[in-house]
């Protein structure tokens, strides 16, 4: 991996300087002057608020407050108060009267500073080394053969379940790996916080992995080994990449450079996997108890990966992909041959008021490696999302083509199609094992029908 030249502080310091300027609304045409209430109301109309007319009013809940003028609010007509006027005038809060349009390029400009310095650093969702940097970890402390694994699906509160020969039969505990490469000074940034162990990573162990990369490499440096939201040394985990500096993090760092911290690593690793809760496989994988704060479409698309885990047929297993974030979900297993397969939920286009609706799409975003997709299982669910109904399979090459690229898939089972050249056929739920075998054949051209 090259790196392209970090920013210097001049640069960063120019940078959010745009970036606040980008954010900050327009201000009344005015001289600089000494806010006054007369000033600050003329400020939040032209931003859009409806402020209580009572100048007297007004006067006293400023004074109620008891800041500075431009650290209060004031109070609209409906007995509410608008955001501070700071928060406003710098870009915090965004005005009432912002458009949508606006309110885009808003987020946009708040996360370019982000967005650039990652991309300065050569990072971005295409080089997340969890995969890498685990499996390195596994083959310098010997743990490979001690530990059995399992990759969890996308969006899951884990990467890994993990069991020891020391848990009970068929019981996992789940695993979050962070990794962070090493830098020039400062410090690992593995982007975890405490409230996150408190809520989503609750019950999950932690294992941070600092590294770098010699000659396409990877060299483990340094481990932090987490099973408890008070192991955080603070509100957040980022320890010195120069272990000679004081930090927080002492008790916490294992420096990987011999035999003797390799055999710590590995000790703390399987104490770790033992006291955190432990489940069964499935459960770790697709529940909703053990995986909480998922998002809305994380939460859809679990209910189908667990019902497709579960109605497999008996020569066939499934086994989610290592690469998070990319076009491949899982693997289906048959007699030393393996198919990748992306699992789609189909969305409704075009829903009317009436409950009609103009046929079915899901999104395709940039799908890295969709070389290794054979079949694009979508999944249908009922009106409640809760229930599969069924099932379509498409050849991978089909929706990830050259004219779909980043373009939702839509198609429409009466044959009112865009996007498609064919009408695409719908299975009930219950022909899942008969469509597996199918796909195993490579029959069925570019869908597969029954």
């Amino acid at each position: 991996m090259t790196k392209a030249p970090r920013k210097t502080a001049e640069q960063l310091r120019e940078q959010r300087r745009l970036c606040r300027k980008a954010n900050q609304p327009v201000m009344p045409a005015q001289k600089r002057t000494l806010l006054t209430l007369v000033s600050m109301k003329t400020a939040y109309v032209s931003w859009g608020f409806k402020l209580d007319p009572d100048d007297n009013k007004q006067q006293k809940f400023i004074l109620k407050q008891g800041k500075a003028m431009s650290e209060c609010k004031m109070l609209l007509v409906d007995g509410t108060a608008t955001p501070r006027y700071n928060d406003i005038k710098q870009g915090t809060i965004k005005p009432a009267n912002t458009s949508p349009e606006d309110a885009q390029a808003r987020k946009e400009a708040g996360n370019a500073k982000r967005s650039a310095t990652m991309i300065a650093r050569g990072l971005r969702q295409t080089n997340h080394y969890e995969k890498e940097t685990f499996e390195a970890l596994l083959d310098i402390t010997g743990l490979r053969g001690m530990l059995d694994y399992h990759w969890m699906p996308d969006g899951a509160n884990g990467d890994v379940a993990l069991k020891s020969k020391d848990m009970a039969a068929g019981t996992y505990g789940a695993c979050e790996l962070k990794a962070s490469d090493t830098t020039d000074g400062g410090r690992f940034s593995f982007n975890v916080s405490k409230t996150d162990m408190e809520t989503k990573y609750k019950g999950k162990l932690i294992i941070a992995i600092g590294f770098k990369q010699v000659n396409d490499k990877i060299i483990v440096t340094q481990v932090f080994v987490l099973s408890d939201p008070q192991d955080m040394p603070g509100k957040t985990l980022t320890p010195r990449v120069n272990p000679k500096g004081e930090d927080a993090c002492a008790h916490l760092r294992i420096r990987m450079d011999g035999i003797q911290q390799y055999k710590l690593c590995k000790k703390t690793i399987l104490e770790g996997v033992l006291k955190v809760p432990h489940h069964s496989l499935d459960n770790a994988c697709f529940s909703l108890e053990v995986n909480r704060n998922l998002s809305r479409n994380h939460k859809t698309e679990f209910i189908g990966l667990q019902f497709i885990h579960n109605a497999l047929p008996a020569t066939t297993t499934m086994t989610m992909a290592s690469d998070k974030n990319k076009t491949v979900d899982f693997l289906l297993h048959r007699s030393g041959e393996s198919l990748g397969i992306s699992a789609k939920t189909a969305s409704l286009h075009h829903k009317k008021a009436d409950g009609s609706h103009s046929g079915f799409c899901f999104g395709t975003s940039a799908a890295p490696d969709h070389h290794k997709c054979d079949w694009v299982l979508v999944v249908y669910l009922d009106k409640s999302r809760k229930i599969v109904e069924g099932f379509s399979a498409i050849r991978g090459s089909t929706v990830y083509s050259e004219a779909n690229k980043g373009k939702a898939f839509l198609w429409h089972r009466s044959g009112q199609r865009r996007g498609v050249s064919y009408k695409i056929e719908k299975h009930q739920a219950y022909a899942l094992p008969q469509l597996v075998d199918l796909m195993f054949e490579q029959r069925g051209g570019e869908q597969i029908t029954l």
